[in-house]
């Protein structure tokens, strides 16, 4: 006896984004952890100038992945998520099968790009060679990824890494320990990626039998995914340059090894913080483009408008507090070496409040096919980022190219933020609820502040914790933050996943209907 289909967009709840969100977040804040832990190993056996080179091949490396998987993969969860959201699963094998065929391809690009570097004299050419591999693999695990991630199945697409990585970060540690240095780090980075590609591949094989048991190809739809691979594809590079370290290409050429390591610590930690929202907001591009394939467009106002509101919220109180209290967390963990990351740590964290409110409105864009304006905005920043940095970069080094990534990321922000706000039609932002976040963030930030300025190190960092988080809890719950309506949803719909605490705090903060 068969069994019944499943209405994908029925199974789109808020529930089902929310639990995704989580096993997400959970997938991209551990292995940025794995990283952080790595870079502080990689701060103290290699150096400032050997930390600034592993760091720049890493991020050529990542580059090189992102630019010939991420618009492939991105393309591909979009269109699984809508055939699903369709009820047309009979065309997702041959689609699957062709997407392959795509990622290999752009694995032996990337492999040849960063082998040629090697040849060309870059050092140490050995670990170029086994980055080109790294890249290669990590390529082609974009298209088994973007099939469990099209199915909204975060839990198996999420297990994958954070497994492989919790075996890659000790691993990392003894070769560095054992004097491998920086071609020791990308053996073992090849290793894991291996390892994530070939674990992924079998999950998503298991998992296309039994959505999809029938194969009927359709050339129609592998057109349009590889129409909207290549715009995403430009949109990757844009991302590239707006969001992921292309300054270190200005350092590299103006400045010193030692200032890349700087920069480099500084955008790890903003970017540590920044994984937490963006996987949140990730879940919802499939969930965007189910229910647009469905035709709920009344569902998707709702949750984009929903989304907007929270993730302000969140991102206040994480801007505040990692202001005050992160320069001088990093200079106790890598070091007096370190100690200019400061001013360039607190530049780039302004933005911070901007970028989950972009991630959401980018899934929403994305999920509803609609990427030339979003590339607009991002050439414009692209080009901002470009001109500041060959400004900035060679008179203030590191600080510098924090500039220049503040302005050019909180440039395309605001106007991915307001393009969206237009295509969904009225948002309710819930002023009062920012207002008082707000102050409440403000507070307990600049209470935070005061302590681990006046005493430094780990007492400091404890005592500013302990004494700003009391003063924000005060503020936010007298000026209570949520909505009624939010604070519902939200007990709704986490409290049977995180515990009847959570309901209990959400109440707390909740107005009165």
């Amino acid at each position: 006896m068969s069994q019944p289909q499943v209405d994908p967009a029925a199974a789109t709840t808020g529930g089902s984004v929310l639990q995704g969100g989580l096993w997400n977040m959970l997938s991209r804040i551990l292995p940025q952890i794995y990283l952080v832990l790595i870079s502080v190993a990689a701060a103290r056996f290699l150096g400032p100038s050997g930390m600034g080179r592993q760091s720049f091949i890493a991020f050529v490396s990542l580059s090189a992945t992102m630019l010939f998987s991420g618009g492939l993969s991105l393309s591909l969860s979009r269109y699984v998520g809508e055939t699903l959201g369709r009820r047309h699963p009979e065309t997702l094998p041959g689609l699957v099968r062709w997407s392959w065929t795509v990622a290999i391809a752009g694995g032996a690009i990337g492999f040849a790009a960063l082998v040629a570097a090697a040849l060309l004299g870059a050092d140490p050419a050995s670990a170029w060679v086994l980055a080109a591999v790294a890249t290669a693999l990590g390529t082609m695990h974009g298209a088994p990824s973007a099939v469990l991630v099209g199915c909204q199945r975060f839990r198996e697409a999420s297990l994958v890494g954070l497994i492989t990585g919790s075996v890659g970060l000790p691993a990392t540690v003894a070769v560095l320990a054992l004097g491998g240095g920086i071609t020791g780090m990308f053996a073992v980075t090849a290793a894991v990626a291996g390892a994530n590609l070939i674990w992924t591949t079998r999950l998503a094989r298991r998992l296309l039998r039994k959505v999809a048991p029938e194969d009927q190809p359709s050339r129609t739809l592998q057109r349009e995914t590889m129409r909207y691979a290549a715009w995403a594809t430009i949109g990757v590079l844009l991302t590239l340059i707006v969001y992921r370290r292309s300054e270190f290409f200005f350092l590299e050429r103006f400045s010193t090894d030692a200032e890349i390591a700087i920069y480099s610590i500084c955008f790890a930690a903003v970017n540590a913080l920044i994984l937490a929202p963006e996987g949140l907001a990730a879940v919802v591009l499939p969930a965007f483009a189910t229910l647009f394939g469905a035709g709920e467009t009344g569902r998707i106002r709702s949750g984009y408008s929903r989304g907007l509101r929270l993730m302000s919220l969140g991102a206040l109180p994480i801007c505040a507090f990692a202001f005050a209290l992160g320069p001088e967390a990093i200079r106790l963990v890598y070091g007096s070496d370190y100690a200019d990351t400061k001013p360039v740590f607190r530049v780039m964290v302004l933005v911070f409040p901007l970028i989950p409110l972009m991630n959401v409105s980018t899934s929403l864009l994305t999920g509803l096919g609609k990427l030339r304006i979003p590339l607009v905005l991002g050439a414009i920043a692209a080009f901002a980022n470009v001109s500041l940095a060959l400004l900035l970069v060679p008179a203030y080094d590191a600080l510098g190219a924090g500039l220049a990534n503040l302005g050019a990321q909180a440039t395309v922000a605001v106007a991915t933020i307001l393009y969206s706000w237009r295509i969904v039609g009225s948002v309710d932002w819930d002023l009062r609820s920012l207002a008082a976040m707000t102050l409440a963030s403000g507070a307990g930030g600049a209470a935070a502040m005061a302590i681990v300025e006046t005493l430094g190190g780990i007492s400091g960092l404890a005592l500013g914790l302990l004494a700003g988080g009391a003063v924000f809890t005060a503020v936010a719950v007298a000026g209570r933050v949520l909505s009624a309506d939010d604070a519902d949803w939200l007990a709704g719909v986490g409290g049977p996943r995180l515990g009847r605490g959570f309901e209990r705090v959400c109440m707390l903060l909740a107005r009165s209907p």
